[in-house]
């Protein structure tokens, strides 16, 4: 139902009257039937109108001493003629004039303010789309199908028609995910750090990258060197960030060996290793992670001028914060910091193994597993956790599980106090009898 409304300011509070129109109304004839009622109700004292209506402002003006003619509209007519004796009806003069509607709230837009919403009806807003949520989130941040799954609540497949679908990122694979080789167990156990060159950065392209091998957090700064003092000026950003780990990893560079960063770690009482000189598969984590990086940055690659540390900035919390990775079911960020509060995970119940010893050649067990992914396994051992590529590990059977009596009592002899197992066969052999 259309309606129309007069609103006025009386000792500091504002008042309104709603008049409701009837069959045949238009906006037009609305706006005049409130004009009338105001120029009635205050007939005997001076007023000023103000309207949103240039129509209806023109007509008040010229109409006291206008000739009306016969018009098709009988409606219109009758409230010309009604405007017209309550103009001629009053002794005190009055002011009508224009404003410009949703222009401003303050001063005379107040009050036009106040009385489009006294007419303005309930807004029934359309059921929320979560499909075009997902979709405007994804034109931004690119994430993965899984985060969008997560975040949006809709189908997996409906998802991953919307990455396909991109034009940006139907030209990048799914990746390999950031690695299995050796990490830790929890947040802030192990990092490794790498620097890799992006040139459309420029000066400032050389990009230092850590990631927490346990919760796949990562950042990055942009640098304009690979010199000790680049890299001491990442891990202190690092730390502020992250927090501080108990070791890091990096590769033979100058300057991850150099006195400048040995002075450095030690200060904060960081250990830091190297891996095995011009090799990266010890790094296979942050060389992921570089390669992840590169993907995304080109993915929200825009036209416009947009520094390189501002798209640096949004990579990094659309991979800490949105995307989920493989096996994961949380963000980066909530594994990491979740982790840093309750401490190591405990072991994998009921899952034993043998495996091999890589020095030795001799397989050794049964042994409980803490972490099982794509290509390695961590064990426990009396001598603290091993990590062993899963090609060397066979499954415990279940009759063969120990107790957590028979666990107690292997877990006060050596390693090398258990039974014999030979590389072709990985049950345990039978002690001999004297």
């Amino acid at each position: 139902m259309k309606k129309a409304a007069c609103v006025w300011q009386q000792k500091g509070e504002w008042l309104q009257h709603v008049i409701k129109g009837e069959a045949g109304d238009t906006l037009q004839t609305l706006e005049l039937k409130a004009v009338c009622w105001a120029l009635q109700t205050w007939n005997k004292e001076t007023l000023n109108v103000v309207s949103d209506s240039l129509y209806v402002v023109g007509v008040v003006q010229r109409i006291e001493d206008a000739l009306l003619r016969q018009t098709q509209n009988q409606h219109l007519g009758e409230l010309f003629l009604q405007l017209r004796n309550v103009l001629r009806q009053r002794h005190h003069v009055f002011c009508v004039m224009h404003i410009r509607s949703h222009q401003c709230n303050r001063g005379l837009g107040e009050g036009n303010a106040r009385a489009d919403a006294a007419v303005s009806g309930v807004v029934h807003a359309p059921p929320d789309n979560k499909f075009e949520r997902a979709r405007n989130s994804h034109e931004t941040f690119h994430q993965n199908a899984r985060a969008l799954h997560r975040q949006f609540q809709i189908p997996l497949s409906d998802a991953q028609g919307i990455v396909r679908a991109c034009p940006q990122c139907s030209h990048h694979g799914p990746g390999l995910g950031l690695g299995t080789n050796p990490k830790g167990l929890k947040a802030l156990e192990l990092w490794q750090m790498d620097v890799t060159h992006v040139p459309e950065f420029g000066r400032l392209k050389y990009v230092h990258v850590t990631v927490d091998t346990f919760s796949k957090f990562i950042w990055a700064t942009a640098q304009p060197g690979e010199k000790g003092l680049h890299v001491e000026r990442h891990l202190s950003a690092c730390f502020a960030v992250m927090g501080v780990p108990v070791e890091i990893k990096t590769d033979n560079g100058p300057a991850y060996v150099g006195q400048r960063i040995a002075r450095f770690t030690q200060k904060w009482g960081v250990k830091h290793t190297t891996g095995i000189p011009h090799s990266p598969t010890g790094q296979a984590i942050v060389e992921r992670a570089n390669r992840t990086l590169k993907e995304y940055l080109a993915k929200q690659k825009q036209t416009d001028d947009t520094d390189v540390v501002s798209r640096l900035l949004k990579v990094l919390f659309t991979l800490n914060y949105l995307c989920l990775a493989e096996g994961r079911e949380e963000p980066a960020v909530v594994i990491h910091h979740h982790t840093v509060k309750e401490g190591r995970p405990q072991a994998i119940p009921g899952l034993y193994v043998y495996y091999k010893n890589m020095q030795t050649g001799e397989w050794q067990g049964p042994s409980q597993v803490l972490f099982n992914g794509r290509g390695y396994m961590c064990v426990s051992t009396k001598a603290g956790s091993v990590w062993v590529p899963s090609r060397f590990t066979h499954a415990c059977p279940p009759a063969k599980i120990p107790s957590n009596s028979e666990n107690n009592q292997e877990d006060n002899q050596d390693d090398n106090d258990l039974p014999g197992i030979s590389s072709d066969n990985p049950e345990p052999s039978e002690p001999s009898q004297d």
